[in-house]
């Protein structure tokens, strides 16, 4: 996008952000791995494939899938902060690459994921293309984001949800994320002509002090001195929203979570 000052998805270099990060992302891998493997193993990854993971945060997936695929098979693992990420077996490797600007690959994989990958880039439309590309004639792509509609929808309690929809819309402003990103999972995959292509969604209830809930409010911690300096609401606020929804009493609905996948011709 032309002028766009807006960058990849990131996390600042100081101690404290790394390690709330890597907190938040555990509790991402403990949320979202088992229904995956479960969309993965229904694709039928299996020997010899060639994998391909984009935005694989701590590398869980990635290593799910070397093990999947075995020594015929290979896999590789893009993030653009690869900070977080596990070690993997002989038949894995790791690239620290933008793939919003950077090339991943013609023709070349049976497989091609990405998990909360999209929906946090502007460039969206032009990365599925290259995801697209990347694929080998017969091979699958399995693409998982969130749509929010729903979540917002809801009664949430103040002070979180000014907190909460205050930073939404801070990151869609400011960052080019797209709360509705879940949605447009299927008719852009059917769009790109991949056929057999279909969808699921799941939502469940975030508790409080939990990681069903702390995978998003962790995030939200992180970010406090960004957003009470964005005017999203003022520190002591922020304070009791975080408290709030650290409460064993704090039940929200999550975003729903959308995977779509389809193969390519």
């Amino acid at each position: 996008m032309a002028g766009d000052e807006r960058t990849s998805y990131r996390i600042p270099a100081e101690p404290d952000q790394v390690a709330q990060e890597d907190e938040r992302l555990a509790h991402l891998t403990h949320k979202n791995d088992r229904g995956t493997v479960r969309l993965l193993e229904r694709i039928g990854v299996t020997e010899g494939w060639r994998c391909l993971e984009l935005g694989a945060g701590t590398g869980s997936i990635a290593l799910w899938l070397c093990e999947r695929v075995g020594s015929e098979g290979s896999v590789v693992s893009i993030d653009v902060d690869t900070r977080f990420h596990c070690e993997l077996p002989g038949n894995g490797e790791v690239r620290e690459l933008d793939a919003t600007c950077e090339a991943f690959g013609e023709a070349e994989y049976d497989l091609v994921h990405a998990r909360a990958f999209l929906e946090h880039l502007h460039q969206r439309e032009e990365v599925l293309d290259r995801m697209v590309t990347a694929l080998r004639p017969g091979g699958w792509m399995l693409v998982e984001d969130g749509d929010w509609s729903l979540y917002l929808r809801q009664e949430i309690p103040e002070p979180f949800r000014t907190l909460s929809v205050g930073a939404l819309e801070r990151s869609v402003k400011r960052n080019g994320w797209d709360p509705a990103c879940g949605s447009w999972l299927l008719p852009a995959l059917k769009h790109r002509g991949l056929l057999d292509a279909s969808a699921r969604g799941q939502v469940a209830t975030m508790h409080g002090g939990t990681p069903s809930a702390e995978w998003y409010v962790a995030g939200l911690a992180r970010a406090k001195d960004d957003l009470v300096a964005d005017g999203v609401i003022d520190a002591d606020g922020f304070d009791a929203a975080i408290a709030q929804a650290r409460t064993p009493d704090f039940a929200v609905l999550s975003s729903v979570g959308v995977a779509a996948w389809g193969r390519k011709p």
